[in-house]
């Protein structure tokens, strides 16, 4: 089965909306194995804010305390929702994880960093609860797609960097040693240069979430760029991008920043492949891309999680 899932947009833009706002979601062809061996827990509450619901799925048959991973959706901000990311969190579960893949409130009624904020307390929640369910919190990784992608960086950044928690006056709910990684899919990390990606509908978006028009006159914009955050202290990343995703820019420069501080880090990108990736390929798992980029993201969650 293939989801379609769209974020709103204004009815000026409907022509780009297949590019800005959709991305198709279809299950593994083993997920009907996945299903049998993963146990679904559907809508716990993890703070008194609107939208702060999450879903734990982990392995009915776990043997060890397991790592732990907090999955952050994408849709522009605007959009998107934890039910559409299911198939693919519950495919890290089966692997031998606890994921606790979060929804959160959504712009234009809730503007940054309310998604920031509710995502450090999803992570307060699972600090307490996680063991429940096999967790183990000294190995913590925060992952996303999109705009998620970028809301886990800046919580990565945030936990590392003692300097940007203080200035955004957020204690972060676990320690830099209890963050073994990152998993940002698809995502943007420089506001910078954000606009030059020509990805569809941008000004909407990031209009959305932080109220300012142009976004870059936002005030604290800069708190939303991680490149500028990136320290010797950031954790291990895994990170990936279509070659057709206006994004993949995005992702080339904050591998770049990573490793000028010596960050380790496992990329996936398709440069000269001529495969026309385009945003959010990853959750198309029906595709052998799709399926490969999902492989080395278990291989690298295996070498992070030890």
């Amino acid at each position: 089965m293939v989801i379609f899932e769209e974020t709103t947009a204004p009815p000026d833009v409907s022509a780009s909306i297949h590019v800005s706002g959709s991305a198709a979601f279809s299950a593994p062809p083993n997920f009907h194995e996945i299903t049998k061996r993963v146990t679904v827990v559907k809508n716990l509450s993890y703070h008194d804010s609107p939208n702060s619901l999450l879903d734990i799925y982990y392995p009915k048959e776990a043997v060890d305390s397991m790592p732990v991973i907090l999955w952050i959706h994408g849709g522009g901000y605007v959009g998107g929702s934890k039910e559409s990311r299911q198939d693919y969190a519950m495919s890290l579960a089966n692997a031998g994880y606890v994921v606790a893949n979060i929804d959160y409130s959504l712009a234009p009624t809730a503007l940054y960093p309310g998604p920031v904020v509710q995502a450090n307390e999803a992570l307060a929640y699972m600090k307490i609860h996680a063991s429940q369910y096999g967790g183990d919190m000294e190995r913590v990784f925060i992952g996303g797609d999109s705009a998620g992608a970028q809301i886990s960086s800046q919580i990565a950044a945030l936990i590392s960097n003692v300097e940007l928690a203080n200035n955004m006056a957020i204690q972060p709910a676990i320690s830099s040693n209890q963050l073994q990684g990152a998993l940002l899919l698809c995502g943007i990390y420089n506001m910078d240069t954000l606009r030059t990606t020509a990805f569809p509908n941008i000004d909407f978006f990031l209009t959305a979430y932080t109220g300012a028009e142009p976004f870059e006159s936002f005030a604290k914009i800069d708190e939303l760029s991680t490149v500028q955050h990136i320290s010797s202290d950031f954790p291990p990343v895994f990170i990936t991008a279509g070659d057709a995703d206006p994004f993949v820019s995005q992702s080339i420069e904050l591998v770049d920043v990573l490793q000028a501080y010596d960050v380790q880090v496992a990329s996936v990108f398709f440069k000269g492949t001529q495969k026309n990736l385009k945003h959010e390929y990853q959750y198309d798992l029906y595709t052998d891309d799709a399926r490969e980029t999902l492989k080395k993201q278990l291989d690298f969650l295996a070498v992070y999680s030890k």
